[in-house]
């Protein structure tokens, strides 16, 4: 009994503990790329709005083994929703130690945050490549790990090239500098314990550097969309996406008798009752639309589908 007091309490202090699937939050997309675009996104797998005053973001810089910044994080994060956390930096800065320029966060990169660090180094969201990141509670809880804090993996950080996984000197193998990742839509939860090799590629995909359009929103196999509703098995084709024009053609597997279009603030920009249930249709859209919207078919066995849409 004395035993396994000893080894809960080793557990607890440790600050890491077995999450259950679908139960924490964890990092759904991390940005690292031109200037200070660095943005953590962080998603709720659970049924109940969390409240984000009880967590925060830890940088364990340059392969240190205890964090070197915090960043406190604030405000609600609802039922399958995201929270995307950005640098604040919004204007250059000379650098008189390094003789350079530091420079901002694209004003597009920026306005998609719901959280942003004050902009002055340091703090954790300065990280590149090479850093390992945590989400934490307040009370020493690690929740998730992007790398491995206490093993410095290189100027180039880490790639998904064993034995050892990090990029060394082959910058252009690197998949946490200079890139964009998205978790797997299969991870539903945080890494809670310090791996011993940070295999990226087992859990995140790699997307081109300063691509920004998937922020806001994320698919995990938590079983259900962000905004809550049960996700549909049927499936969905949309075409042309990206939209060129005014004509989304939709092709589903189910019947379907209401199509959304929403922003990407959840608001509403299109909304089709259809009165008759169909499985392929053509909507057209406002002429005045750019950027990326979701998709929203209800179908007629009380699930829903949402897709992203590109309209150009």
């Amino acid at each position: 009994m004395k035993q396994i007091i000893l080894l809960l309490f080793f557990l607890i202090s440790s600050g890491a503990l077995t999450a259950q699937d679908c139960s924490q939050l964890f990092f759904s997309e991390y940005v690292e790329g031109s200037g200070n675009n660095k943005t953590l996104e962080i998603y709720n797998p659970t049924e109940n709005p969390i409240n984000l005053n009880e967590y925060e973001i830890k940088r364990y810089s340059n392969g240190s083994p205890i964090s070197t910044e915090t960043l406190g994080l604030s405000g609600t994060i609802q039922p399958y929703s995201t929270v995307v956390v950005t640098n604040g930096q919004t204007d250059s800065v000379w650098v008189a130690s390094g003789g350079y320029w530091s420079l901002p966060i694209d004003d597009e990169l920026y306005i998609l945050g719901d959280l942003h660090c004050s902009g002055e180094y340091p703090t954790p969201m300065y990280f590149n490549g090479d850093d390992a990141m945590t989400l934490e509670t307040v009370t020493g809880l690690v929740v998730d790990i992007f790398g491995k804090y206490g093993d410095y993996p290189g100027d180039n950080g880490w790639n998904d090239i064993p034995p050892n996984y990090t990029a060394g000197d082959q910058f252009w193998t690197s998949w946490s500098k200079d890139q964009t990742l998205i978790r797997k839509p299969g991870i539903k939860k945080g890494v809670t314990e310090n791996p011993a090799l940070f295999k990226i590629n087992e859990e995140w995909d790699s997307i081109p550097k300063d691509t920004f359009d998937s922020l806001r929103f994320h698919t995990c196999d938590c079983d259900v969309t962000g905004i809550g509703e049960h996700v549909a098995k049927h499936s969905v084709a949309i075409y042309p996406n990206p939209v060129s024009g005014n004509t989304i053609n939709i092709d589903a597997s189910h019947d379907f008798d209401r199509v959304e279009l929403l922003n990407l603030l959840g608001q509403k920009v299109l909304n089709n009752d259809l009165g008759t249930a169909r499985q392929r249709m053509a909507i057209q859209i406002p002429g005045d639309l750019e950027g990326v919207y979701m998709l929203r078919l209800y179908f007629t066995d009380q699930r829903s589908s949402l897709q992203k849409v590109v309209i150009r």
